[in-house]
Parts: C-alpha cells; structure tokens; sequence
C-alpha cells in the first residue's frame, strides 16, 4: 500500500473511532480526552510511522511493558469506581455503567494488542492504533490522573497511583514510535520490515 493510499486508510480509522468515541462518551468526557488525543495520534502517524514503519526491537519491549502497566492501571480504577467518579467528578455528567467501562477497556486492550503485531509486522494503518496507545493510554493517563485529582479535590481519585508508572514509560514509547523508524533500505515495497526481531 503507498503511502498516500494507507494515510487516506488510517484516516478514515481514526474518523470512524471518533465517531464511536463521540457517540459513547458521558458528556464532554471523551470529547476532551480520546477525540483530541486520537487527532494527535494521527497526526504523529502520519508524520512518523506512516512513512516508515518503526524497528520493533526498539519499540515492541517498552510498547508491550506499557500495555501490561494498562491491564493494572485498569485494575486500580475498577476497584475504585472510575467508571462512576470520573464522568461525574471531573466533567459533571452522568456515570458510566461498570459493563460499558469494562468492554470499553478490553476492546481498547483487544486493539492495543494488534498495535502490538502491527508493530512487529510494519504495518501501516494499524500503528495508527499504537499512536494512539501511546498519545492516550501512556501520556494522556500520565497528564490526566493528576488534574483529576486536582478538578475532584481528591488526591487520591482512583488510577493515581498506577497513572505514575507513564511518566516513566510515556516519554520513552513516544520517544522510540517517533525516533526508530527503519531505514529504507531495510523496508520492501509494501512497507514491512525485511527481518524483523523482536
């Protein structure tokens, strides 16, 4: 797929999430959280891995060590009612029911898991969704959790503490998606890597 061809692909992706993410969201929640970030995600894709396609032994390590840190961070939220808190706390709408907050996640960690194989196989239009893993499920929690803490008045809100853990593995998944593309030369016409380890 040209390159052309796959940013018109991924676009259309990334527009069809935020019309799920629109449709779903409590109030303006995903509104000011996924949508912007999805719209960076692209952006960074286009810029970075739509032209190349990153060397997944630099970036699948510290990509899958974040999305296990997601399954916990998860975990930390589920136990402690995000799922009620946030949407009410922080953007005044209605709570979100538990089972809409579960299957949000392991859809979201279904398609994090395929940023996974599209990072090991170089393929294009999915590493949009690797982005966007990156711009929001790292950073945007990493910058998110404090100020809810700060617009809940509660320094405890629920995913603080594992929301730390992104400062740390943020900054270096962002870094390495933007830094480690291939070189041409290692990458055939259909942009997958030649030999690609892990």
């Amino acid at each position: 797929m040209t390159s052309h061809r796959s940013a018109v692909a991924a676009g259309v992706v990334a527009a069809a999430l935020i019309a799920v993410f629109a449709y779903l969201s409590p109030g303006l929640a995903l509104w000011l959280t996924f949508i912007p970030a999805m719209l960076i995600a692209y952006g960074c894709h286009l810029a970075t891995t739509d032209r190349r396609p990153p060397d997944p032994s630099r970036v699948l390590p510290v990509y899958l060590i974040g999305l296990a840190w997601q399954f916990l961070h998860f975990g930390e939220e589920f136990m402690n009612g995000f799922n009620r808190r946030w949407p009410v706390e922080v953007f005044g709408a209605q709570a979100m029911s538990l089972s809409l907050f579960v299957w949000i996640n392991m859809i979201s960690y279904a398609a994090f898991a395929l940023g996974a194989l599209a990072i090991y196989r170089g393929w294009r239009v999915p590493l949009l969704i690797a982005w966007f893993f990156a711009v929001m499920g790292a950073m945007g929690n990493a910058i998110g959790h404090p100020v809810y803490d700060l617009v809940s008045g509660d320094l405890a809100f629920p995913g603080i503490v594992t929301s730390l853990g992104y400062w740390v593995i943020g900054p270096i998944l962002v870094h390495r998606l933007w830094t480690a593309g291939l070189p041409r030369a290692a990458v055939t016409p259909d942009a997958r890597p030649i030999a690609a380890s892990v």
